[in-house]
């Protein structure tokens, strides 16, 4: 058995481990006071040791009060000498208890400042994917004090780019481990915000809580707010690209509370409060703008995800429209299929707005407008809008002018007004297509070539529609209330000639039917009238809308005044390309109706009945129920008419001051139908005074190339001809009847000496054939030329007109019987005259019984300015001894009967050439009555000297001369002529020559003078 250990040594062995452990305290405590005391230099040693890039300096470091404080803290980049962080203070205050288990206690840091590369805080480059990291220890802080602390970014060159001071308390904050950090609260303050040495923001305050992965946004603030979107492509240019190419900012005040985050997104929206001051967008470098003074908006999101604007108020925003605008924020893209959304607007009111409007690829409009709105309960999806509420919008001083293809700032507005107010529920809207209210105040629309395109194209290419087209959105529209005031109609379009329509009108709903009132109506084509050739005084129309779109119908029509000029200005406007038009307007008309149609006191302009007819003006009066509109249609259900015209006078073509007819009353019987369509069914002319003459065959044969669609026929005195014109188709008479005529000769526009008294006559009939054949009697009476002796007894006859209104001949006949024409004291007994008048001149044939024998002949005065004629006369069996004595009873005396015949041919003044010629048809007996003076000079028979006997006998000899056969022939040039007259008898024959000689004084001719002979 051993003994124990000695314990002594023992002892020993105790002795020297408290030796040793006494050492080591020794040392250890020495060491302990030695690193205390130069505690500063071993953690800077060990943070250069550590510290990696990032080489981090203390100035002191202390243990108070249960916490570890360390002063001055700086930290600067391995590769630079510039400091990025710094701090006056930093106090860690642990849980020893804890600490364990990874709970850090809490931080707090004093007088702190970040000054690092904008750069660290670029996203970087995806890396690939290796091994997963290892999992590290999760720590936790109680506490995470930031004292004001200024954090300045800077640019590659080390110039501050964005500086903010920030104040943070984070309450158990975790990090570290495989799971995302958290804290459970945390509130940030920052303040001063700058960019580029500008101003961000003022102050934004943050208050969040962190339940689980949840973010909750308890309150947040921004005030004083300043955003410049140049500063995105700096800050993050990858947002700067997902936005539109614009420049500009806006002053931000924000107010929220209430949000939500998850890793999955926004869980709460909360309620926001934002004001915007000073709001400028525009397109880089170009023009064009969205600006607004100030926008006050509430935001929040229910419980069911949809976001309401709780309230809302913008101040005189401006949207000035350009095509680089339009660009920027309607970019071109592919179409994409709309994702669901949805918001509420509670209450949202826009006042003093304006927009101003470029021709763009979407709007080839300019101009301008101003307009505010209120929104009240209003939905807002991608499938419209939905509220049953009202809703308002209001524009003032608008003015749209048509810009594509024009930019010139003089072009006239096609669309003034001065202001409109707007009222619908957007769910009657929808579901009835109503609108609550429409009041426009002073619209003005004006469509001219000068302004617009709008007639370039009258005719539309053919397109395929389908076989029930849906009405257009504004025709399946009813109004409440419906208002229109002062409102006015400028038109302008070239048709065959230029047309120019000026129309104003009101508006108004009455018993839920809309009333137009039009006022003013005029119709103006400039190149051929210079008044209009149609006004309207006033026209009211009431209907339903939309059953008007939908039925075509109006309940009730009314013209009341107003004046149309049919003429050719007016009936040529629909020819050549324009017909399409007139058959667009006809097509239209036809299928609308109306329940009643009053026509009242309007008046009727006849301007081209018949050429030079003065304009014939009248009233159309009339009524009918349950009628279309189209011209046909309406004509069908109006009463014919009948209208009395007075005092109308027809002048010549050429001779103004000279008279065709003058017309005291004139009945004219018509049709609606036959007015639209130049046609009168009788006219009954009462009294009229017709002045036959050349006027009178130039008037008719302008009517003839009227009726024939041609222009009237020109007087070569004015001019050459004119290049011709759309000529207006003429008026068309089914039946003219004249009652009391009166029939006047007046060539050249003057009556005929002796038959000033007119010729009375009275006829109907029907022009259908085209020629006015008109037969009447002139009553028996005696008539007389004074300046010619010319003496008509008991003469009556016949006038035959022959007037054509198509292409035959063009005269008038008039056929007379006289018991007896006296011509100073020769006489015919039962004669004939035919008279014919054409334009050119009067032709007339005679013929009668004259002592005992017979005499015609012919005449032709033409109606020239000497007043030509030519004409012959000639006798048979014919007693010349009454003629000769009553022509020459001074001179010669020739009895028995004889045959011969005169032409001649003049005018009115002389005579040009006259041949005659006669010979005996029974014996006879020629006597010189000349000679009796010479014979009873002479002493009686058987008395005196014989020569004086043998003088009586020859002289008695000489004077007569008894005759078997007559040969006479005389030609006269003027007033000078030659001839014979060879007489043959039991007795022997005589020869006279007879030579006639115009002595009157006649002055000599003038010598030229010296100047006139050198010419």
């Amino acid at each position: 058995m051993k003994t124990a250990v000695p314990t002594s040594k023992l002892r020993r062995w105790w002795r020297w481990m408290w030796r040793l452990g006494l050492i080591g305290v020794i040392l250890a405590t020495a060491l302990g006071w030695w690193a205390w005391r130069e505690r500063v230099l071993l953690v800077n040693a060990a943070l250069r040791r550590f510290g990696g890039d990032v080489q981090v300096k203390i100035a002191t470091l202390e243990w108070k009060d249960g916490a570890l404080h360390v002063g001055k803290v700086t930290s600067s980049h391995a590769s630079g000498a510039q400091n990025i962080a710094s701090a006056d203070h930093l106090e860690w205050r642990p849980q020893w208890s804890h600490l364990s288990s990874g709970n850090l206690g809490g931080f707090k840091v004093n007088g702190a400042t970040v000054d690092v590369p904008l750069s660290w805080f670029e996203p970087s480059a995806p890396q690939p994917a290796g091994a997963p990291a290892a999992a590290s220890r999760r720590w936790h802080l109680d506490l995470v004090d930031l004292a004001p602390t200024k954090f300045v970014l800077r640019d590659a060159a080390w110039q501050p780019v964005f500086s903010v001071m920030v104040t943070q308390k984070v309450e158990a904050l975790e990090i570290g481990g495989i799971q995302s950090p958290s804290f459970q609260t945390i509130v940030t303050d920052l303040q001063h915000a700058e960019w580029h040495g500008k101003p961000v923001f003022d102050s934004v305050h943050l208050e969040s809580v962190m339940l689980g992965d949840k973010l909750e946004i308890k309150q947040v603030s921004l005030s004083g707010g300043r955003i410049d979107l140049a500063w995105l492509k700096e800050f993050s240019p990858a947002l700067s690209a997902k936005l539109p190419p614009l420049s500009g900012g806006v002053e931000l005040e924000w107010k929220g509370k209430n949000m939500g985050l998850s890793s999955a997104g926004l869980t709460a929206g909360g309620t926001h409060e934002v004001r915007l001051k000073k709001l400028h967008l525009q397109p880089l470098n170009a023009a064009g703008r969205v600006d607004a003074d100030v926008a006050d908006v509430k935001v929040s999101q229910d419980l069911n995800g949809l976001w309401h604007v709780e309230r809302g108020l913008m101040l005189k925003p401006v949207i000035e429209w350009t095509r680089e605008l339009e660009a920027a924020l309607l970019p071109k893209s592919e179409s994409k299929q709309a994702s669901a959304w949805k918001m509420k607007i509670d209450a949202f009111e826009l006042k003093d707005g304006t927009v101003k409007l470029s021709p763009t690829e979407l709007c080839p409009v300019a101009g301008e407008v101003a307009w505010s709105t209120r929104l009240e309960a209003l939905e807002l999806s991608q499938d419209g809008l939905q509220s049953a509420v009202k809703q308002t919008l209001s524009l003032a001083n608008l003015s749209l002018r048509w810009a594509r293809g024009n930019t010139s700032p003089e072009t006239r507005p096609f669309v003034q007004m001065k202001s409109a107010a707007l009222e619908l529920v957007p769910d009657k809207l929808r579901e009835l297509r109503q609108v609550e209210s429409l009041a426009m105040a002073e619209p003005q629309f004006e469509f001219t070539p000068e302004n617009g395109p709008w007639f370039d194209k009258i005719q539309a290419e053919p397109v395929a529609k389908p076989l029930e087209p849906s009405a257009p959105w504004w025709k399946q529209l009813q109004f409440a209330t419906l208002t229109l005031k002062d409102g006015s109609v400028e038109l302008a379009m070239m048709l065959a000639e230029r047309m120019e329509t000026s129309i104003h009108f009101d508006v108004m709903t009455e018993q839920a039917k809309q009333r137009l009132r039009i006022t003013n109506t005029q119709v103006r084509i400039p190149k051929r009238a210079n008044l209009p050739v149609l006004s309207i005084e006033n026209v009211e129309a009431v209907a339903s809308l939309p059953e008007m779109w939908r039925k075509q119908r109006l309940e009730s029509l009314k013209l009341d005044g107003g004046q149309v000029e049919v003429g050719e200005a007016l009936t040529t406007l629909f020819s050549g390309k324009a017909e399409v038009v007139e058959q667009k307007v006809e097509a239209a008309s036809a299928r609308w109706t109306a329940g009643r149609i009053d026509v009242e006191k309007l008046g009727v302009t006849l301007m081209s009945i018949a050429p030079g007819l003065p304009p014939v003006r009248f009233d159309v009066n009339f009524a009918a129920n349950e009628t279309p509109l189209d011209l046909d249609g309406l004509a069908e259900n109006v009463e014919p008419q009948r209208i009395m015209l007075t005092r109308l006078r027809i002048p010549s073509p050429y001779e103004p001051l000279r008279t065709v007819a003058e017309m005291d009353v004139i009945h004219v019987n018509y049709t609606l139908d036959g007015l639209l369509h130049r046609h009168i069914e009788r006219v009954e002319i009462v009294s009229p005074l017709l002045y036959v003459g050349e006027d009178l065959f130039w008037y008719v044969e302008n009517i003839r190339k009227s009726m024939k669609g041609e222009a009237p026929k020109q007087d070569p005195t004015f001019g050459p001809p004119k290049p011709p014109e759309p000529v207006a188709p003429a008026w068309h008479v089914n039946i003219l009847a004249v009652t009391d005529g009166r029939l006047l000769l007046a060539p050249k526009g003057v009556p005929l000496k002796g038959f000033s008294k007119p010729f009375p006559f009275s006829f109907t009939s029907k022009l259908e054939s085209g020629q006015l054949d008109a037969v009447f009697e002139i009553p028996t009476d005696t008539y007389t030329l004074e300046d010619k002796k010319l003496e008509f007894r008991g003469m009556k006859g016949q006038v035959l007109f022959n007037l054509p209104l198509k292409d035959r001949s063009n005269n008038l006949t008039e056929t007379f019987t006289v018991e007896q024409l006296r011509w100073k004291d020769l006489h015919l007994e039962n004669g004939h005259l035919s008279v014919t008048y054409d334009v050119h001149g009067i032709y007339g044939t005679f013929g009668g019984e004259a002592y005992k024998g017979y005499v015609n002949g012919a005449f032709d005065i033409y109606l020239d300015e000497a007043y030509t004629w030519d004409g012959w006369v000639s006798g048979a069996d014919v007693n010349l001894g009454p003629v000769t004595k009553a022509l020459f009873p001074n001179y010669f005396l020739l009895d028995g009967a004889t045959s011969g015949k005169v032409v001649a041919t003049g005018n009115i003044t002389e005579l040009y050439q006259a041949d005659a010629e006669f010979n005996s048809r029974s014996r006879g007996k020629f006597s010189i009555q000349a000679l009796n003076d010479l014979i009873d000079d002479l002493p009686p028979v058987m008395k005196g000297d014989i020569a004086d006997q043998i003088t009586r006998i020859g002289l008695e000899t000489l004077r007569d001369f008894e005759y078997e056969d007559i040969d006479g022939k005389v030609r006269f040039y003027g007033r000078e002529g030659r001839g014979h007259l060879r007489f043959t008898g039991p007795s022997g024959a005589r020869k006279i020559d007879v030579n006639v000689y115009d002595h009157r004084w006649k002055e000599d001719p003038r010598k030229p003078e010296t100047a006139d002979a050198v010419e």
